[in-house]
């Protein structure tokens, strides 16, 4: 199988991107695939004002290290910041939805949360990517272990080279706006672990697990997914 060529990632928080899929957010970036990410928080409620702006700062700054290292442009949709853990994110979610809809056509492959993830913002955020992209584009939600009590189930593996690895690794250690409360998922030797426990499961050296969350929706005369 080969990747499509428009890749959208979808986040509930700053950092949800790099988590859950930071790996293969590179990959698409230096295989200059189309690449998309929106979010909808800073983490702001959960932390102060300040601290949430240099979320927001690190998640651009991310973007902007890809886009120098890989030659490619991944573009920022993320608009409004709803307050995280809150119940904003149910309360507003057609707001959330109207974001994801006005994307709907531009992308062909959704990586978001899956809808098993015990955070109420990741798990919105999840429900809404389906129902937008069920006809338009396969979705596939990312692994976060912090947050599966519920029995994350992949079915999708993506390898990871090693630049890939660190790129991701790169990325998490950005967000000391998000280094309080002995956050585990934040250090490098975790996030290289499950790495190499995902890369060990297909005979690889490192990879991602995802699960299909959406459909799989392969077009006619579409070179670029198989």
């Amino acid at each position: 199988m080969i990747l499509p060529g428009r890749v959208l990632f979808v986040g509930a928080h700053c950092d949800d991107v790099e988590l859950v899929a930071g790996g293969l957010l590179f990959a698409c970036c230096a295989s200059k695939k189309k690449v998309g990410v929106v979010v909808f928080s800073d983490h702001r409620g959960v932390v102060d004002d300040a601290t949430a702006a240099r979320a927001r700062d690190e998640l651009a700054a991310n973007l902007g290290w890809l886009s120098q290292v890989t030659g490619a442009n991944p573009v920022d949709h993320t608009a409004q910041m709803l307050r995280a853990c809150s119940g904003e994110f149910e309360s507003r979610r057609g707001e959330i939805y109207a974001v994801l809809e006005r994307l709907r056509d531009d992308y062909d492959l959704v990586i978001t949360h899956p809808p098993g993830d015990t955070n109420q913002d990741h798990r919105q955020v999840a429900l809404e990517a389906v129902r937008v992209f069920k006809a338009h584009a396969s979705v596939w939600g990312g692994e976060f272990p912090n947050n599966d009590v519920s029995g994350f189930a992949p079915s999708v593996y993506v390898a990871l080279d090693p630049a890939a690895v660190d790129a991701k690794v790169r990325m998490v250690e950005r967000y000391a706006s998000q280094r309080f409360g002995g956050r585990p998922y934040l250090d490098a030797a975790v996030v290289r672990s499950l790495a190499r426990v995902r890369g060990s499961q297909i005979r690889e050296e490192a990879a991602e697990a995802f699960e299909i969350t959406g459909r799989v929706v392969v077009r006619r005369g579409d070179s670029g997914v198989i």
